[in-house]
């Protein structure tokens, strides 16, 4: 993946973790990600694992979604945690799946002063 369409990809799924669904609905340009097969409820289910991971969870620990009326479900697991300029940083693998596609990437997210978390960097997982 280039560090474009990283970049791009880390930006939508800080949105799709941390802002209102409407907003992660507008996300459906993921054309080879299984984001792009996601209804309303499994957005909203993952956006609720997100927001549990990054602010509740400890290392190692999953939180896992799933949607039985759709079939989709994934998984988030901070990997690590550390300090940048300041601020609480995590390492976040994330694992979707829907509509028979499956996708996982890591990504690294620090949280602003604001209050909200921002993605920072983007290592996509084999």
């Amino acid at each position: 993946m280039n560090r474009t369409l990283a970049k791009r990809v880390a930006s939508a799924v800080f949105l799709f973790l941390l802002t209102e669904p409407l907003f992660a609905s507008n996300l459906r340009w993921l054309n080879y990600s299984p984001v792009r097969f996601f209804t309303d409820q499994d957005w909203n289910l993952a956006t609720e694992a997100g927001r549990k991971a990054l602010n509740d969870s400890a290392d190692g620990e999953t939180v896992k979604w799933n949607n039985p009326q759709s079939g989709s479900h994934g998984s988030l697991t901070p990997i690590s945690t550390s300090t940048l300029d300041g601020q609480r940083c995590r390492k976040l693998k994330i694992e979707n799946s829907a509509n028979n596609m499956q996708g996982s990437s890591i990504f690294d997210f620090c949280l602003k002063a604001d209050g909200k978390w921002g993605a920072v960097d983007t290592n996509p997982a084999d």
